[in-house]
């Protein structure tokens, strides 16, 4: 009985994984969700296969995901115009967006909305600073350029999250 138990404890676990990293496409902290999903575990078990040593190595790793998209995008934007109205520009345009954008497409427009958001808000920012059209769009397309890849980033950080679960709860 106790083997049944502790293999449907691996089987939620990593069904609650799973669900996490789906959830990063929709916008959602995912990565908090692993961490969420180990300390259940963790205190379902004991604290006898993950540690809480573990728990702390994925929040951290869960924070430098979640900081690395949220910086990507304004950094992409700043490289072509760096300005902080840029950059509050595209954090604000990149959050509305994927608000905006959630109900759309089963919920993947989150990411989409995301990605233009940013792009929207960094070419709204160079033009009321009085850039053309050319420095608008490209500084627009470096902002979204950045939150793809802080997407990207954050999904490989939350995927070596799970492997650590794995590690720890097999």
């Amino acid at each position: 009985m106790a083997t049944v138990l502790h293999l449907l404890g691996l089987l939620l676990l990593f069904g609650f994984c799973g669900v996490a990293l789906v959830s990063l496409v929709f916008g959602l902290p995912g990565t908090f969700l692993i961490v969420a999903a180990a300390l259940v575990y963790g205190w379902a078990t004991g604290f006898a296969a993950v540690t809480w040593s573990t728990i702390g190595w994925l929040a951290l790793l869960a924070a430098i995901g979640e900081g690395i998209e949220f910086v990507a995008g304004s950094a992409g934007a700043a490289s072509r115009r760096p300005s902080r109205r840029v950059t509050v520009f595209v954090l604000i345009g990149g959050f509305a967006g994927g608000i905006i954008g959630t109900p759309f497409l089963f919920g993947i427009g989150s990411l989409i909305g995301a990605l233009l958001g940013a792009f929207a808000g960094a070419a709204l920012a160079v033009g009321s600073e009085g850039g053309t059209i050319g420095e608008s769009f490209s500084t627009g397309m470096a902002a979204m350029r950045g939150r793809l890849l802080g997407f990207v980033l954050k999904a490989a950080v939350a995927v070596v999250m799970v492997v650590i679960v794995a590690a720890a709860a097999i």
